[in-house]
């Protein structure tokens, strides 16, 4: 009698182990857990693991993008397979997220008991939660895998580099950008028409960004500048990418005009076009009539063109031909149409959702576009492209000297060989000097008193002038005691500007300014006799 007592007094006991021990609605945590992973946990008391949820696959994701884009060979691989690395990180994410969703509803039980019991409008919001789980990852692969697309084929050069022990020599590292220094981007025009046997630069385009100061300049090269490099490349410099690609292409323009390129974009015409369209066109204040009899043809005719003076809106075909024609004028006037058609499509870019449509018109342009632009910097760099005013931008072109035009860098020769451009290579540096200056010492704004210390009349104000376009602040220019050329150095805080001066001049020593001379500027160029003239003037 007692022994039945027992038992049956065991019984309650049985059944409240076997019930499940939730202590808040398991529907609702699920759906805490849909909305961020992990927060249906910390719901039910379950702060520590709840919180390791919404850790591990943040930092999982940082770790693994990180070693990503320093392992050039996986980069390489990720960018090559971008379709099926899309396709297998969205669905580890959707089993993550399902996981979780069901570990949340679960409580703190395990096993397949665990989710039994429950109220029926818990499973309800199960199963809505599962079926949008399903409709949101279905959703984020099908937009995410055009720009999958779009990496593979724009960094063609990083993601197909050539294998080791080819004679390519072509140099397909991603460039380093730290977002303070200024970008240069070598931009390339090819016309790769049907069955074109080669691929010389119709445009050739030196794009520099001071991501710091926000200004950017243009540098257009003419197609007919010649190159005497023996042992690197002797011909017209339009001819180097037919010859040996980007990394020749590089070496000639770095060695032209001083300064390092990190970068290149080659576009050839119909994707040109296709990004015109992509945008709605382009607006042009064209200044004068363009009316070319010859314009050439896709199928190597030709076809009259003539464009009104005006502003107007362009669609592709249009804008390529404002672009291109240069039998009405010439390869100078051709130029600064192509930087009005690059400077229109900057701000058309600006001014609309064109980044939504960017994966679609790159699967319609194909590999006619290709970059070896870091991918990582790409939004960054379109952030501060499309921000930069329109008055903050200079637009230059290397001018042959004889005419009437602001500057000329360049002879002209001709005779039974053809029509070259001779370039001067002190005043093309001077140039780019100029246009590329130093972002870090227009930011730093340490002002500077040029000093003559014995040199020829004139010689430093020269130099005062000179150091002026670079965007140097010459405050004053003086005269001083007879000494030797230096850098002194007033202002410890300035000695980056410092540096930069005595590169700038040649190699200058720099020292610190002695107390017993006096002046307000931060730093002293010191000009003596022995000053032999801007690192320019040596490349002659």
């Amino acid at each position: 009698m007692s022994n039945r007592g027992a038992s049956s007094a065991a019984l309650p006991r049985v059944r409240a182990l076997s019930a499940p021990a939730v202590t808040g609605s398991s529907g609702f945590a699920a759906l805490l857990s849909f909305l961020l992973p992990g927060l249906g946990q910390m719901y039910l008391g379950r702060w520590i693991r709840g919180a390791l949820m919404i850790l591990v696959p943040i930092f999982t994701v940082l770790l693994a993008g990180v070693f990503t884009a320093i392992a050039d060979p996986l980069t390489s691989f990720v960018l090559r397979n971008a379709a099926e690395v899309t396709f297998l990180v969205a669905a580890t994410l959707f089993m993550y997220h399902l996981f979780v969703v069901v570990d949340a509803f679960a409580g703190r039980l395990r096993g397949m008991g665990s989710l039994g019991g429950r109220h029926i409008v818990d499973y309800i919001v199960l199963g809505l939660v599962c079926f949008a789980l399903v409709g949101f990852y279905a959703t984020a692969y099908r937009g995410s895998a055009p720009w999958a697309g779009l990496f593979t084929k724009v960094f063609a050069p990083i993601a197909n580099p050539p294998s080791v022990g080819t004679n390519s020599g072509q140099d397909y590292s991603p460039p380093v950008w730290t977002e303070r220094e200024r970008l240069n981007v070598l931009l390339l025009g090819v016309d790769s028409r049907g069955d074109s046997t080669t691929q010389n630069t119709d445009t050739m385009i030196v794009l520099s960004l001071d991501p710091v100061n926000k200004t950017a300049a243009m540098l257009s090269i003419p197609r007919d500048v010649y190159i005497d490099r023996p042992g690197v490349f002797t011909d017209k410099i339009n001819a180097a990418y037919a010859y040996g690609g980007y990394d020749l292409t590089r070496k000639v323009v770095e060695d032209l005009l001083g300064i390092r390129l990190n970068a290149y974009a080659l576009v050839d015409f119909d994707a040109f076009t296709k990004i015109v369209d992509a945008v709605g066109g382009v607006v042009i204040d064209v200044k004068r009539p363009v009316r070319d009899e010859s314009y050439p043809t896709p199928d190597y005719g030709v076809e009259r063109l003539d464009i009104t003076a005006g502003p107007q809106l362009m669609d592709g075909q249009t804008a390529l031909r404002f672009a291109r024609s240069r039998h009405d004028t010439n390869d100078y006037s051709r130029a600064q149409r192509q930087q009005l058609v690059l400077s229109a499509l900057r701000t058309r870019i600006s001014e609309g959702d064109f980044l939504r449509g960017l994966p679609a018109l790159v699967d319609r342009v194909g590999s006619a576009v290709q970059t070896n632009f870091d991918p990582a910097n790409i939004l960054p760099l379109a952030q501060f492209g499309t921000g930069i005013d329109g008055d903050a931008i200079r637009s230059e072109v290397l001018y042959p000297c004889g005419g009437s035009y602001p500057h000329c860098e360049l002879q002209s020769s001709g005779g039974d060989g053809g029509f070259y451009l001779i370039p001067d290579r002190a005043k093309i540096r001077d140039l780019a000097a100029a246009l590329f200056y130093d972002p870090q010492v227009k930011s730093e704004g340490a002002s500077v008193e040029v000093r003559s210390a014995g040199a020829r009349n004139g010689v430093a104000q020269s130099v005062a002038d000179r150091l002026t376009e670079r965007a140097f602040v010459v405050s004053n220019v003086t005269d001083g005691a007879t000494g030797r050329s230096a850098v002194l150095v007033r202002n410890g805080s300035k000695r980056y500007t410092a540096n930069a001066l005595a590169a700038q001049l040649g190699g200058l020593p720099v020292d610190t300014l002695s107390g017993s001379e006096t002046t307000a500027a931060d730093i002293v160029v010191r000009v003596g006799t022995d000053f032999r003239g801007l690192a320019t003037d040596l490349a002659r």
